[in-house]
């Protein structure tokens, strides 16, 4: 399990250009957790005090809403990495993260990533730059949300999620796609299917596998650049 952590840290963008030294150092001020289906890992408002890996397991990001009415803003698998932003910038969480299966993180402390900002300039562009496609990334989830149609919306995430780990395979349940769309189950099967018979996509349980994904792209409407 410590190798798989170390591994994946690696394998994180934010982190790729680190020498293998640096990577131990931050690797030596992580540690790792088990979460359990249905756990809140953390809520809105709550200190930033650490970012977290997926090394196995499913999280929700979820903007919670007093009617309880809540927003899933993203659904995370293995390999991605949620809570840098309130790490960064010391203040409370943005939004609450939920297990939605049992799994381990990886959890980097804020102390140790701070001293790796003051020791490395580097570093502290490389988080600039993570934070801003981040930002990037949630102005482009809600013009989907105000603009798109569900079978837009459902290649909209596929593409973007598929982009940012550089796979075209992903591990989502059509339930929690249609959270993340803001579309019923039905519905998402409904157009996954359609998307399946034109040869853009392949379906299996649990998995979404990108087949054509130029024409997959070709049913997102152009959007003007973000300043």
């Amino acid at each position: 399990m410590i190798r798989d952590g170390r591994q994946l840290l690696a394998r994180i963008p934010l982190f790729a250009p680190f020498s293998p030294a640096d990577l131990d150092a931050l690797f030596s001020c992580a540690y790792e957790r088990s979460m359990r289906a249905g756990e809140t890992l953390f809520q809105r408002g709550d200190p930033g005090v650490s970012m977290m890996a997926i090394l196995a397991g499913e999280v929700r990001i979820v903007l919670p809403n007093e009617d309880g009415q809540d927003q899933v803003l993203n659904v995370l698998t293995q390999g991605a990495v949620f809570g840098e932003i309130a790490l960064f910038d010391g203040k409370p969480r943005s939004a609450d993260a939920v297990a939605v299966t049992n799994g381990r993180l990886l959890v980097i402390e804020r102390a140790a990533t701070m001293r790796l900002m003051e020791r490395d300039p580097g570093f502290a562009h490389r988080v600039v730059e993570i934070i801003c496609a981040r930002l990037r990334a949630t102005i482009a989830q809600l013009d989907s949300m105000v603009f798109q149609d569900v079978a837009q919306r459902l290649a909209t995430f596929l593409l973007q999620h598929c982009d940012d780990r550089g796979i075209s395979r992903i591990d989502i349940t059509q339930s929690a796609l249609g959270r993340v769309v803001g579309s019923a189950r039905e519905t998402v099967n409904r157009r996954l299917r359609e998307l399946e018979t034109q040869g853009l996509i392949a379906l299996s349980p649990g998995r979404i596998t990108i087949i054509d994904r130029a024409r997959l792209a070709a049913l997102v409407p152009m959007t003007s650049p973000t300043a």
